[in-house]
């Protein structure tokens, strides 16, 4: 799949105006010359980026250090704090990353498991009020409707 880096491009705008931050602040927060910026900032020129350059320039964005990569890539970008791989061939990374949703998969899992406790509890009201009505309603024997 090609890259994105018009898309790359976007998102450096995006934040840098969301940070309120111009060119020489991202120059220094994230430590790239400003021609490398500038190259991807207005996405000019094909040179290959290293990796490393894109998780600097992320990082300097307040992004996950992997924000950019994913973006080039066509994966959904990582949120801050979250585990991701930094290449196809990062094992350990894509495993740290299994856990990670496992772990939130677990907690929705727990979320679902009260919510499902709360309904039979609903429920089970729900039957005894709608069996007291029926007894309520029910005729005694031998009554009938047209007293009188």
């Amino acid at each position: 799949m090609e890259e994105d880096w018009a898309a790359v491009a976007a998102v450096v705008g995006e934040r840098m105006v969301a940070l309120g931050l111009n060119q020489q602040e991202l120059i220094r927060r994230s430590q790239l010359s400003k021609g490398t910026i500038r190259e991807i900032q207005y996405n000019l020129g094909d040179r290959k980026r290293s990796p490393l350059t894109l998780e600097a320039l992320s990082t300097a964005l307040e992004l996950h250090p992997q924000h950019l990569v994913s973006v080039l890539e066509h994966r959904s970008p990582p949120q801050p704090g979250e585990p991701a791989a930094k290449s196809a061939d990062d094992v350990p990374g894509y495993l740290e990353l299994i856990v990670h949703l496992l772990r939130e998969i677990s907690g929705k899992i727990d979320v679902i498991d009260v919510r499902t406790e709360r309904l039979d509890r609903i429920e089970n009201n729900v039957q005894l009020i709608v069996d007291q009505f029926h007894r309520l309603t029910e005729k005694a024997p031998g009554e009938d409707s047209a007293t009188g």
